[in-house]
């Protein structure tokens, strides 16, 4: 999915030139930092129908070639998306994710995000909507990445601290006071709680958390981490850091290449005030930061950022899985400290080689 939505974006506007039909009205779109001018096409185009039915213009030939320029074919036989290896507009971004991640072509639209005027939109559609923070380097938000239902699976998979507390390493799914860095050091610069679940932990959601965040990131699971679920309360935060270190390229999987954080519960802010006083699990505070771009994210329960760590990007001129991977010092972010309730977020860091015991 991650590939054939870029031959069917590709076919769906040859497509549309060679019958004069690209028409429309033109929109002023804004999400985030970014600006953009989008033709929205008539509601007879496109369809998932008209993008399929227009592959005969181009030969088998061609699409193949089309294709190998956008995937990387590895020895052990997984690809890799070559997608963010070149700058992309918020449309290309949008329709990028919309078809990666939903599977759906309702989301191409940079102006609204507004769904296909010619599909009845279901209750997940309308939490779908994609926000892209910045084009260059590439920040985006997903909301509505994973459903209500399994953030919640994912926040009970977790054991608290509270709970016949084991001090050894084997109980990984149980909060610890959270840690830095290649060594694993406690800091007061991060002073939440930590837990890593493992697929036996919360298998349905788990699998499909990783499934979508490696159609979005083009890389194979293979080469992910186990998620890392945190709890932030009142007063807890992260301050300014970057996800990769320099030492994190001495790992045998290579330094932390992108990060996908999905928030598990709300930030007051995006909850009907109608609605606070049945709500036990909001939360004040604890914005994600970013520097660079003067933005502060408010959560929002099942919507996840994506971002990648680094200079270097599969696809991107001389990258190498093997190579020393640079810091992206644009994306530098914090956690905001939480001022009243408990914030719930979950990562899943990226490697441009396979992690040990990962997934």
């Amino acid at each position: 999915a991650s590939l054939s939505w870029l031959l069917q974006y590709h076919l769906r506007i040859s497509s549309t030139m060679t019958t004069s039909c690209f028409a429309g009205s033109i929109f002023l779109a804004t999400a985030g930092v970014s600006t953009a001018f989008t033709i929205r096409l008539p509601p007879i185009l496109p369809t998932k129908h008209h993008v399929h039915s227009s592959a005969s213009l181009f030969s088998s030939t061609q699409a193949q070639s089309y294709l190998d320029t956008l995937s990387t074919k590895e020895a052990d036989g997984t690809s890799t998306s070559n997608f963010w290896g070149a700058p992309r507009n918020e449309q290309e971004i949008i329709d990028f994710i919309s078809e990666a991640v939903f599977n759906d072509v309702s989301h191409h639209d940079a102006a609204s995000n507004a769904l296909n005027d010619n599909v009845a939109p279901t209750i997940d559609q309308h939490l779908q909507r994609i926000e892209v923070i910045s084009e260059e380097p590439p920040l985006v938000i997903v909301h509505g990445f994973l459903s209500t239902e399994h953030c919640d699976d994912i926040m009970n998979a977790v054991i608290g601290p509270e709970e016949a507390y084991d001090n050894s390493e084997n109980v990984k799914n149980q909060l610890k006071r959270s840690t830095m860095g290649a060594k694993q050091d406690k800091s007061q610069q991060r002073t939440s709680s930590t837990a890593w679940l493992h697929p036996e932990h919360c298998p349905e959601p788990l699998d499909e958390f990783s499934a979508r965040v490696s159609n979005l990131s083009g890389l194979p699971t293979s080469n992910f981490e186990n998620m890392q679920v945190v709890r932030y309360q009142p007063g807890q935060e992260f301050q300014i850091h970057t996800d990769h270190l320099d030492s994190f390229n001495d790992m045998d999987c290579g330094g932390r290449l992108a990060t996908c954080l999905m928030y598990l519960n709300d930030s007051e802010d995006n909850v009907p005030e109608e609605s606070l006083s049945n709500n036990d699990e909001t939360f004040t505070g604890g914005e994600t930061f970013f520097h660079e771009f003067d933005r502060a994210v408010s959560p929002r329960k099942g919507s996840a950022l994506f971002w990648w760590n680094t200079m270097e990007r599969p696809g991107s001129k001389g990258y190498d899985k093997n190579m020393f991977l640079n810091v992206d010092l644009k994306l530098r972010h914090a956690g905001l400290p939480v001022l009243s309730g408990e914030k719930w977020v979950c990562n899943k860091w990226m490697h441009p080689l396979p992690f040990p015991h990962g997934v």
